[in-house]
């Protein structure tokens, strides 16, 4: 029910809005995570809004591969292209359902290509930016504890922020409790609902340690979220808030928590890590993704490969 109240509703009372109410059922039967619901909805609830403005077919039999493409073309004016590509995946797994459900004969996206992604190098968080960050965070305080442990997991894990804000803090019951402090492992449930264990740095373990011992004498301490601010568990964007203040307090304004999966990336690489080793342990299904956030310092890593083969000196 909640990811029906929290989507933009459906603008017609054409087919297209009937089939989506029928969709949004297959999705939560499919047990999609939230967000992944949320995205597929709001692109179809665009799409029937795009359609009614321009006079488009609201009928999905008559719904057509221009009328598609047309909207694309208007989310590209509007997004980024990976903002608008992301449009694109979600309108495409709704016209494959149709097809399934024989509703169409045939997918009127069955020939469309995803919209293409100029390649660009995403920023990284610098050496000395991050070394700010962390003594922004040092203080004796819970909210300094706290704040440096969740800084510590993302360097650590290059995990996302729906990752880190889930995780429990069970300790009393293994089958729950997402982290192995003595073993260095942490547990997070990722995208698709796929679950994978990470490896947690000791500086990461250390500063989980502090906290613990605080968060134990915390008002909310009988909870199962890892992370507690003043009124309970933490959200995404509360983690998000805090990471954004103590950025500010470092000097470092453009801080979000994605920055930190992209530096991941980089320092996985650089260290010479395979980049199978680097996906099983980030969560990415595809080298596309890991190669995106990897082309910040693409160059730094291939000028320190030559430096150690040094080429053309060996004669």
């Amino acid at each position: 029910m909640a990811i029906a109240s929290s989507t933009p509703p459906i603008v017609t009372d054409g087919d297209l809005s009937a089939n989506v109410a029928s969709y949004a059922r297959h999705l939560r039967a499919a047990n999609l995570s939230p967000k992944t619901q949320r995205a597929y909805l709001d692109g179809l609830a665009r799409l029937a809004t795009f359609l009614v403005h321009r006079g488009m077919p609201t009928d999905v039999a008559a719904v057509r591969r221009e009328h598609l493409e047309s909207f694309i073309e208007d989310q590209l004016t509007r997004l980024r292209p990976a903002s608008a590509a992301n449009r694109y995946s979600s309108l495409r797994p709704f016209f494959a359902w149709l097809v399934e459900e024989g509703e169409l004969r045939e997918s009127p996206m069955a020939r469309m290509r995803k919209p293409r992604i100029p390649e660009y190098a995403p920023p990284i968080l610098t050496d000395n930016e991050l070394t700010a960050l962390l003594r922004a965070c040092e203080g004796p305080t819970f909210e300094d504890r706290r704040d440096a442990a969740i800084v510590r997991v993302f360097l650590a894990t290059g995990a996302r922020l729906s990752e880190v804000a889930n995780l429990r803090w069970t300790p009393e019951d293994p089958a729950s409790n997402d982290l192995d402090l003595d073993a260095g492992h942490m547990r997070v449930m990722g995208k698709g609902r796929r679950e994978r264990i990470t490896f947690l740095s000791p500086k990461a373990v250390k500063a989980l340690d502090r906290y613990l011992r605080l968060r134990a004498r915390h008002a909310h301490a009988a909870l199962p979220h890892l992370w507690l601010g003043q009124k309970g568990g933490m959200t995404d964007s509360g983690i998000t808030q805090a990471l954004r203040r103590r950025g500010v307090a470092a000097g470092v304004t453009h801080l979000h928590p994605h920055l930190f999966r992209h530096r991941y990336a980089h320092e996985a690489l650089s260290s010479g890590m395979q980049e199978g080793e680097v996906m099983a342990l980030a969560g990415w299904r595809t080298r596309d993704m890991l190669s995106r956030y990897a082309k910040s310092a693409e160059s730094d890593r291939a000028i320190a490969a030559a430096r150690r083969v040094n080429i053309g000196d060996r004669l």
